[in-house]
Parts: C-alpha cells; structure tokens; sequence
C-alpha cells in the first residue's frame, strides 16, 4: 500500500472576458477497491452552482454555467489517498472495452506492429500486454507538439512519435487486435508535474495498469482520475463560451509519497 498526496491545478486566462461559458470536469479522483481518496478539497473559481455527477464509466464531473463576465478560469483539487492492488477485486467485463473506439481503430499500421509480434497464442495475457508495450517501444518515440488531442492511434503510428495519449491509444488498439480488451486511463503519476496518460488491460477478471510511454507497469504512485474507451471518453477539461479572444492554459499536477 502506498499513502499520497496529490495537487492538480489547472489555470485559464482569457485575453479577452468570457460569458456563457459551460464546462465540464473530470479531474475528481474516484475511490475503488484499491484507489480510496482518503481527504480532498476543491476550489473552483469563479463557480455558479457547481454539480457532481458520475458519468456511464464511472468518472466524477463537475459540471457548471458561469453567466458572469471572467478573464480567468482556475480549478485546484488536492488531498490524500491510499492505493492498494491488493484489494482489487474482479469485476464483469463491459464488452465495448473489446473493440475499436473514436481514437483506437486499427488500420495498416497497427496491423503491421501486431503482426510484427508473431504467434502469441502461448502467451499469457500479462506477457502479451508487455510485448505490446515493449514493441511500441520499439517504433514509436515521445516527442511533443507533432499531435493534438484529434490524432488516432494509426495516424499517431504513422507519424512515429508523440506523446503520453499517443503511446495509450496505440497500445490500446493494438491490445484489442490482439485479443486483449484495455482502456484508458487518465491520472497522475508520480514525479512528472503535469497530468499522464496510460492503460489497463483486463487480466482474469481485474484491470491491470500498464504504461506504454515508459514501458512499465503501472505501481501504487499512480492516481486515477478517469478512465474510459479512449481519451474521448476521459478529457480532464471541456467548456464551450462566449468571447475570450485567445487563451492560455497552464496544468501542475503532482503525486508524492507521504
């Protein structure tokens, strides 16, 4: 078990204010059998009347309108946790987390990076997940501001680099060609300052947190804050407004052991 304390801090400022403006949330920690929130705060400013609701996957939203004229747009959720895998426990599997989504529809170069891998018919679902990982390793490289938020798993293949969601939705596709259903998962990892993308594969009944950017399963400093089909289903921060001119976003996230 590891006990830690996360911060999650993310900051609009608008060049010009802003009216209307809607959004929804998903940057709540949600407790499980091996994730429970033991303290958290919320601070949302400005607010109207913030409402908590839980989503089809299980993710918390806060969802809100804010009529007032606003330049700037802040959300900071902090607190503690306990994560624990050993208490995780078996669940029934939701089918869709078998097939292609929005983001993870295998084309020729996802075909060709699971064909790459040979006969896996011996292995297990564990090593299979790893050799999936370990392969996109291999070919696909992090690098930064070549894709946004719209890029496929093909096409982020193809363009043979990217980043955290990048590596996520590759091995998601290539997972469930490869018979190993998975979803993705958006969260916090330990030491990096800023919000991670990573995957769970469903091995016997429990999800299993793997990370493809660094090819290692996932531990106990992993803070899950959503979780989902594909980044689709798991964006931290959604809004629509009126105004505001151009904007300008910054995101500190951190999880450390306590």
């Amino acid at each position: 078990m590891k006990h830690i304390r996360f911060f999650y801090s993310m900051k609009i400022d608008f060049s010009s204010p802003v009216i209307r403006h809607c959004f929804s949330l998903r940057c709540l920690p949600f407790d499980t059998p091996s994730q429970r929130i033991e303290l958290i705060n919320v601070d949302i400013e400005p607010h109207n009347m913030l409402t908590e609701t839980t989503d089809g996957f299980g993710n918390k939203v806060l969802t809100d309108r804010i009529i007032e004229p606003h330049s700037k747009f802040i959300a900071i959720v902090e607190g503690k946790a306990s994560i624990d895998f050993s208490k995780r426990e078996k669940e029934e599997l939701n089918c869709i987390y078998k097939y292609p989504s929005q983001h993870t529809a295998p084309g020729e170069k996802i075909t060709e990076l699971v064909s790459g891998l040979g006969d896996m018919s011996s292995l297990t679902v564990l090593e299979t997940a790893q050799a999936v990982s370990k392969r996109i390793g291999e070919v696909f490289s992090y690098k930064s501001g070549v894709t946004n938020i719209s890029t496929t798993a093909e096409e982020a293949l193809h363009l043979g680099c990217g980043v955290c969601q990048d590596y996520a939705h590759i091995f998601l596709s290539a997972a469930r060609l490869s018979g190993v259903p998975a979803r993705y998962v958006a969260g916090i990892q330990k030491g990096i300052g800023e919000t991670h993308a990573w995957a769970e594969f469903y091995d016997d009944g429990i999800w299993v947190g793997i990370d493809p950017t660094n090819h290692r399963m996932c531990d106990e400093t992993y803070l899950a804050l959503s979780h989902g089909r594909d980044f689709a289903d798991c964006g931290i921060n959604r809004g629509l407004f009126i105004g505001g001119g151009t904007q300008t976003q910054s995101i500190v996230a951190t999880v450390e052991e306590i």
